[in-house]
């Protein structure tokens, strides 16, 4: 291993294996620039956790997530590298862990009973009620998905009762996020990581939608806690936790003053072996006309930019910032959203797009309706209890 390709600023612990290009569904808002291309091989894969193992420096664990495109159409490479690394960890001293963001569409039993022999962690794709999932969703092949998308949903929440849904929510779906969120808790899921999309195609009109739609999902979120089995939204549970009860508790707020772990103990592996901030880090670079500038490294070359990395190790958003955020209620909790959609949006790392700005206002508005609702009906302490060890908003 070339020491001279591996950061000194910050050990990294957590890296993605962007196993893959190729993705069989063709999603309206998806933020990789390409649906097909090349698979990492399996000497890649080798050499990425090589390298990986040795950037984690006294860490005694490191977590390799599988992504892509959908990354079980590498599913032949994974089935055979996850054997491997898990022996090279422990050869090393340390626990190698495994992770996968997966569209669920092409799950097998044999997947199915790898993922729980190897204990991974799965973050499920799913953006809500049928419709919503296949329009938002759309397989290339002209086939519905989202029956088998429910399908492999429920058999993984059978060991899994805790996972998440990661939804994508579109403007041109805000109307129906109640009967979404609605049909996800149907399929099993406690709590759903909702995020935005298209930022430039909201309006006000959907900005006024979503909150008629956030107040009915805000009645059923304080009756399943009352009923005794709480469903609720990453991103409440976040404000709640962070922002609404110090404050109604007059408690001081803990500063965030970084988006998230992104170019230092989180980064990125592709297919040829360059390493990236994160995993959107390269249709980022993209997005904003940049050949490369995003790169951090290449794990069979020598050097390693580490100018770039102090970008993110050294940003404080409370200095950096753009005019309206020294107003926003969720400033102090902010760190300047993702440094990559940023990128992507306004062409800058830590310049969030104004619809951003607004759909976290609004969020935060609604938090502020739940804790109040919690509290009247006789369940804010569940929720305090639900919200106090949640450390992301789940939008990233």
């Amino acid at each position: 291993m070339d020491q001279t390709s591996l950061p000194q600023l910050f050990a990294t612990t957590n890296m993605d294996f962007d196993v893959t290009e190729a993705c069989n569904l063709g999603c309206v808002y998806c933020f990789k620039n390409e649906l097909t291309g090349p698979t990492m091989s399996f000497e890649t894969a080798q050499r990425s956790l090589e390298w990986l193992l040795e950037a984690s420096a006294n860490a005694t664990s490191v977590n390799v997530n599988f992504m892509g495109g959908e990354p079980t159409l590498a599913w032949g490479m994974i089935e055979r590298f996850v054997p491997w690394a898990r022996r090279r960890g422990r050869a090393c001293g340390k626990l190698v862990t495994f992770s996968m963001t997966s569209n669920l569409t092409l799950w097998t039993d044999e997947i199915r009973e790898f993922v729980d022999r190897y204990g991974f962690g799965i973050l499920m794709s799913i953006d809500g009620c049928p419709d919503v999932q296949d329009t938002q969703r759309p397989a290339k092949n002209g086939k519905k998905v989202s029956e088998t998308v429910a399908k492999w949903a429920t058999s993984l929440l059978r060991t899994r009762p805790g996972s998440q849904a990661r939804m994508t929510l579109h403007p041109d779906h805000v109307g129906r996020l109640h009967e979404s969120l609605t049909y996800l808790r149907g399929l099993g899921f406690r709590e759903v990581a909702m995020a935005s999309a298209d930022y430039g195609a909201w309006t006000p009109d959907h900005f006024e939608r979503l909150s008629v739609q956030l107040d009915t999902v805000i009645d059923d979120i304080v009756a399943s806690y009352a009923g005794g089995e709480p469903f609720n939204l990453t991103v409440f549970k976040y404000y709640v936790g962070k922002l609404v009860a110090p404050r109604r508790r007059a408690e001081e707020v803990e500063i965030r003053r970084q988006p998230c772990g992104a170019g230092k103990g989180y980064l990125m592996v592709d297919h040829t072996g360059d390493v990236w901030p994160c995993h959107r880090f390269d249709g980022a670079d993209e997005d904003a006309g940049g050949t490369g500038e995003m790169r951090l490294a290449n794990i069979f070359k020598s050097g390693f930019n580490h100018e770039l990395q102090r970008v993110f190790t050294d940003f404080d958003h409370l200095e950096q910032h753009k005019d309206r955020c020294t107003t926003c209620p969720v400033n102090e909790i902010c760190g300047g959203f993702c440094p990559a959609a940023n990128l992507s949006e306004t062409g800058s790392l830590y310049t969030p797009h104004d619809a951003f700005c607004d759909w976290s206002q609004l969020l935060y508005a609604a938090a502020e309706r739940l804790y109040h609702e919690a509290e009247q009906h006789g369940v804010l302490e569940a929720l305090l209890k639900d919200s106090a060890e949640v450390e992301s908003d789940g939008q990233r």
